[in-house]
């Protein structure tokens, strides 16, 4: 906070950052191999000569070593980030527990902007809507009914129907595209990159986050939403399959107390 003497930092803000600095390395990754397969062979300029094949070929690995200069920055980066996040995080965990409080505020304040009672709540009416079902993984009207339930957001005073959505990518894209879309549904977008598994993700799902799932590798699968219990298990009316299997594109969304 600036002008006051305080400083503050928001460790879930830069885990975010952190997961879409690694979507962008790992399409850097994707970049570099696509690269290094474009090899034209020195007899495709034989019209030219062996000049031109030497000049392409060097300039080809020009542009590789560049490319991975560029990527091992953003990785060493992307460690500092983290580092710090997860360094500021203990380091006011320690002061706030040395004083008796809470981290991010004095005693008997609000420690973080996420409301555990809410993701608690949310992911409880998930599990329970789940029993017995067979899972609807396609279903925006059932998270939105869980959000709703849950009293979060603006959706008790100004409910969505998820009949104003195509399907998932869109209600996700609506919800990722302005704050106070995730403001109205009362969650706040904390990841939003590319993962091969949830272990990819910075901090982890927590139980009650609302978890979107989009596949990049496989046209025949299908986006899917659902809200997340303890050990990562996913819900929508049943409990849904949490294998993202391949390269994914991934958003969590926490539900907030403000």
């Amino acid at each position: 906070m600036v002008g006051t003497g305080e400083y503050r930092a928001e460790p879930e803000a830069m885990r975010s950052a952190v997961g879409n600095l690694g979507g962008i390395i790992m399409q850097g990754i994707n970049v570099v191999a696509d690269l290094e397969r474009t090899v034209l062979q020195p007899m495709s300029f034989a019209t030219f000569g062996s000049a031109v094949a030497a000049a392409n070929t060097a300039m080809q690995s020009q542009q590789v070593v560049a490319v991975r200069t560029l990527l091992q920055l953003l990785q060493q980066i992307n460690g500092f980030i983290k580092s710090s996040a997860d360094a500021y995080q203990a380091a006011d965990e320690a002061v706030a527990g040395g004083y008796g409080g809470h981290p991010g505020g004095g005693a008997g304040s609000t420690s973080s902007i996420w409301g555990n009672s809410h993701a608690a709540e949310l992911a409880t009416l998930a599990i329970n809507d789940s029993a017995g079902g067979a899972g609807e993984p396609s279903s925006v009207g059932n998270v939105l009914r869980y959000l709703g339930d849950a009293r979060l957001g603006q959706l008790g005073d100004h409910p969505i129907t998820d009949t104003r959505f195509q399907g998932v990518s869109d209600f996700n894209d609506w919800l990722a595209g302005d704050a106070d879309n995730q403001a109205r549904v009362g969650v706040i977008e904390v990841y939003a990159g590319t993962a091969r598994h949830f272990g990819d993700i910075p901090g982890g799902v927590h139980s009650g986050d609302v978890v979107v799932v989009e596949p990049l590798l496989f046209s025949d699968s299908k986006p899917i939403i659902a809200i997340a219990g303890e050990g990562g298990q996913l819900y929508n009316h049943g409990l849904i399959e949490a294998d993202i299997n391949g390269l994914a594109k991934v958003s969590v969304y926490r539900p907030a107390s403000v």
